[in-house]
């Protein structure tokens, strides 16, 4: 394994524009967030991994009352962006009014952004294509 996983590390990728996702050594299953183990084989051998960017939506939610650390930032969107490397991440969208869902269609076309939240926070953000 090139390093042990933690969530830690993986929002400080996020927090540097570095997006990276776990790559299972064994079976070549990529996760995200990462896990000390691969949820396809359970293999504990796992490397760093860049994704494309890119995926599909494939599911999404308009935050309107948010918990006290994000009530500055309601409301927002947070969807599900299956990836083209075959992991979803929860991400928040971008490109879109939150007081208008239902111009959101599922399956649209999203690329990898970054978004500095009210919080300081980094977040990922993708956006449609």
């Amino acid at each position: 394994m090139s390093e042990k996983p933690t969530i830690e590390k993986y929002k400080q990728n996020i927090a540097d524009g570095d997006f990276k996702a776990f790559k299972c050594i064994e079976c070549g299953a990529v996760i995200a967030p990462p896990s000390g183990s691969c949820y396809s084989c359970g293999s504990s051998s796992m490397e760093w991994t860049d994704v494309s960017g890119k995926g599909k939506l494939i599911s999404f939610t308009v935050i309107h009352i948010a918990s006290e650390e994000f009530q500055e930032e309601a409301p927002y969107y947070l969807g599900i962006v299956e990836l083209e490397e075959g992991t979803s991440v929860t991400t928040r969208l971008g490109g879109y009014d939150p007081e208008h869902p239902e111009q959101v269609v599922l399956g649209t076309d999203m690329k990898l952004g970054y978004e500095k939240g009210k919080s300081g926070n980094t977040y990922l953000c993708f956006s449609p294509i």
